[in-house]
């Protein structure tokens, strides 16, 4: 059912975007050293003054979430066609990882850290990767898939005990938004974009679930999704956010507007899969562009939690790159 629900993160509307906003959040991701230099030392202390103060340019308004279960069902559509309409579809689907194996293979985001990886020996690459290539392909006409080694386990007694609470997206709108996060096997950026223009698309697509030890289901924090089709280009809000992946990178805000419809799928269990996209890019499609794609989202409490008594929520999101075929005219 539909909630009324207060998001925080949206970029105010009376607030210039020039200069290009910038974000340094090593104060949590870096340990002690990193935060002593994020407080004490330059740049770090001008990083901190300047993150702060653009903290200040979002705000929060309330929004009504509307039910994507309802939704899904709804539109009759197969999940493949809902998935390409909206940039996001609720899968079933049972994974053989325990709590042990999540945990095993958590990435921890880290400003010294570079890009996710793959070759690397976990449960994620030896179980969970080819669980979801699978899904993958029933929902895009894959050529390839990049499967990173680890995923990033959220919740209770993990390396990631924070949830994402603020309106965002991961990735920057274009390719020269990348440079830091593309996920391929080429081995650099400059070979990733020689590789575009050729191909038949390409994008990075969040598997996201509920996973043990919680028993679910989902009460506490889920997942506040935006229909891309409501959001206006012009809303969205380029940055540049650091503390994540070394040198950082590129990623999105977006202003609100009443035109913006926004879903939740209530109660999630950990026989579900949330798939969105989150970057992607068509050489048919010139910039700059005039239609969105990628899904902003964020977590959020849920107004019945404590009524509900809701456990603390554990999750796994596992980001894979995807080559799309070429479409033969």
């Amino acid at each position: 059912m539909a909630v009324k629900v207060t998001l925080a993160g949206f970029w105010r509307k009376d607030v210039a975007t020039k200069p290009e906003p910038f974000y340094d959040f090593s104060l949590f991701t870096g340990g002690c050293w990193g935060v002593f230099k994020y407080f004490c030392l330059p740049p770090c202390s001008k990083n901190c003054l300047t993150t702060f103060k653009n903290l200040t340019k979002q705000t929060q308004t309330e929004v009504e979430l509307l039910d994507a279960r309802e939704k899904q069902k709804e539109e009759g559509l197969s999940n493949s066609e809902f998935f390409q309409k909206y940039g996001f579809v609720l899968l079933e689907h049972k994974t053989k990882m325990t709590a042990e194996d999540w945990l095993e293979s958590s990435h921890v985001p880290s400003p010294e850290e570079k890009r996710l990886i793959t070759g690397k020996n976990t449960p994620v690459s030896a179980i969970y990767s080819k669980e979801v290539e699978p899904l993958l392909r029933e929902l895009m006409r894959v050529e390839e898939v990049f499967l990173p080694s680890h995923a990033v386990r959220r919740g209770p007694k993990g390396p990631n005990p924070f949830y994402g609470l603020g309106i965002h997206q991961d990735f920057g709108l274009y390719p020269e938004d990348m440079e830091a996060s593309f996920m391929s096997s080429e081995d650099s950026y400059a070979d990733w974009l020689r590789r575009l223009p050729t191909s038949g698309g390409y994008s990075i697509i969040n598997f996201w679930r509920p996973i043990l030890p919680m028993d679910g289901p989902v009460k506490d924090t889920p997942l506040a999704l935006c229909d891309p089709n409501t959001v206006k280009v012009e809303d969205v809000v380029q940055n540049t956010t650091m503390g994540f992946v070394k040198g950082g990178q590129r990623s999105s805000l977006v202003k609100f507007s009443v035109e913006q419809k926004w879903y939740y799928y209530p109660e999630m269990t950990k026989d579900e899969v949330l798939v969105f996209r989150q970057f992607h890019f068509d050489p048919t499609v010139a910039a700059p562009y005039q239609k969105l794609r990628t899904v902003f989202h964020t977590a959020f409490k849920h107004p019945k939690a404590k009524e509900n008594k809701a456990e603390p929520r554990c999750s796994s999101e596992y980001r894979v790159g995807v080559w799309l075929k070429r479409v033969m005219s």
